[in-house]
This record gives structure tokens, sequence and C-alpha cells, in this order.
């Protein structure tokens, strides 16, 4: 492999190990709620479509356009419009 080809893959690899840091710290993918298979399987696949709906919201921006911004923001607003006490 050329020393280009050889960046290029590490920096994909990374662009991976990053994306696996956020599913971890902020969409929780860290605790698994159950041991079966299928629920381990169903529970990735909630984090993956909360990741991409984060990926497709369009914030103010005030609030900055990266994804731990859109998902404060998202926070915030879901706070401000669902009360427990309504």
């Amino acid at each position: 492999m050329t020393n280009e080809a050889v960046s290029e893959t590490d920096r994909q690899r990374w662009q991976i190990e990053v994306l696996w840091k956020f599913l971890k710290m902020y969409l929780k993918l860290d605790r698994l709620t159950t041991k079966n298979i299928n629920g381990v399987t169903i529970q990735i696949y909630m984090v993956l479509i909360a990741y991409l709906i984060l990926e497709l919201i369009e914030t103010p921006a005030f609030y900055g356009h990266q994804l731990l911004d859109k998902l404060r923001y998202l926070q915030l607003e879901l706070s401000r419009r669902c009360s427990i006490f309504h």
C-alpha cells in the first residue's frame, strides 16, 4: 500500500472510532438493556436511527451544527414542550 492509502485507511478507521465514542457516550449504547440477541439488535438499531435523525435535524445557527450541539438543542426543546405536569 502507498503512504496515501495507509493514511486514508487510518483516517476512515478513526471516523468509525469517533462515531462509536459518540454512540456510547451520548446515545447510551454502552449500557445494554438486555442480553437477548434480538433485544441487543433492536437497541443498536434504535441508537443508529437516533444518530441519523440528529444528522438530518436542522438547528438554529445560535446552537451550532455539530452532533452534540444538535442533541443538546433537541433535549432543550423537548424539555420545554413536554412537561410531566401537563
